[in-house]
């Protein structure tokens, strides 16, 4: 859980943000508090339209006399949390999608209370999330306070910035996505923006393996619709014998066993 938190502010603009499945309680508040350092700003399911994309700012406008514009939430990039999200409308949940794809410095902490079947986060968001993380069996003794290691953070974008592209990873993680059943184009790139940023964070310059599994865990688990059967190499090695058959019920000697 630290380290998804960890890499979320490593890299927002490639991970998008986070899905945080639980219910409102003490262990998602000590996460949240986590979180505190990377400026969240709340935005709820109903929030009015000019509360999120601007709209005319009346006591300016009657002050100067001329008609100015207030800022949105969507228009001042950074960290935004999305309180019950499970609820979120449809027509947010793509104006929220869209509002990602267009601002390169904007990034999502979904925060999903569903308790039942059929609730859950619109696909619209779900797609474009990277990281997953689900509380609901953590307890909070299962967990301990955590503040992010913002002066370290920074040393490991500034690695991250340099570190060249890796196209035998993305091709690895899209067959991959392809085995499990992911149908989305997305989540092969969200993975490779993990592996990247935990290459980073381990001081690398360069993938290896464990960053492409790191990746495929948190990044490809919760989307897969199947699970592909293991490799198994032909073996040519007649079965054993039923414990109860003797060589001669097969017509064998000993001698050519």
């Amino acid at each position: 859980m630290t380290l998804a938190l960890v890499l979320v502010a490593v890299d927002p603009t490639g991970l998008r943000g986070l899905w945080l499945r639980g219910r409102a309680g003490p262990v998602r508040d000590r996460v949240l508090a986590a979180l505190v350092p990377l400026g969240l700003r709340k935005l709820h399911p109903f929030m009015a339209s000019d509360a999120l994309e601007g709209g005319i700012d009346l006591a300016a406008t009657l002050a100067s006399g001329k008609m100015l514009r207030s800022e949105g939430l969507l228009q001042q990039g950074g960290f935004l949390a999305l309180t019950m999200a499970e609820r979120c409308p449809p027509g947010l949940a793509v104006r929220l999608g869209q509002a990602l794809d267009a601002d390169p410095t904007l990034a999502l902490i979904a925060l999903d209370e569903a308790a039942e079947d059929g609730e859950g986060l619109p696909t619209a968001l779900s797609d474009r999330l990277g990281l997953f993380l689900d509380l609901d069996d953590l307890a909070l003794s299962d967990t301990d306070d955590f503040a992010l290691p913002m002066a370290a953070i920074a040393t490991v974008r500034a690695r991250l910035a340099r570190m060249a592209p890796a196209p035998q990873a993305i091709v690895a993680l899209a067959r991959l996505s392809l085995d499990l059943g992911i149908n989305s184009l997305r989540a092969p790139l969200l993975a490779l923006a993990c592996a990247r940023a935990h290459a980073a964070w381990r001081g690398a310059d360069a993938l290896d393996d464990d960053d492409l599994r790191l990746a495929a865990e948190l990044v490809l688990g919760h989307r897969a619709t199947r699970f592909p059967e293991p490799d198994t190499a032909q073996d040519d090695t007649p079965p054993p014998p039923d414990p109860g058959e003797t060589p001669q019920d097969k017509g064998e000697s000993l001698t050519d066993i």
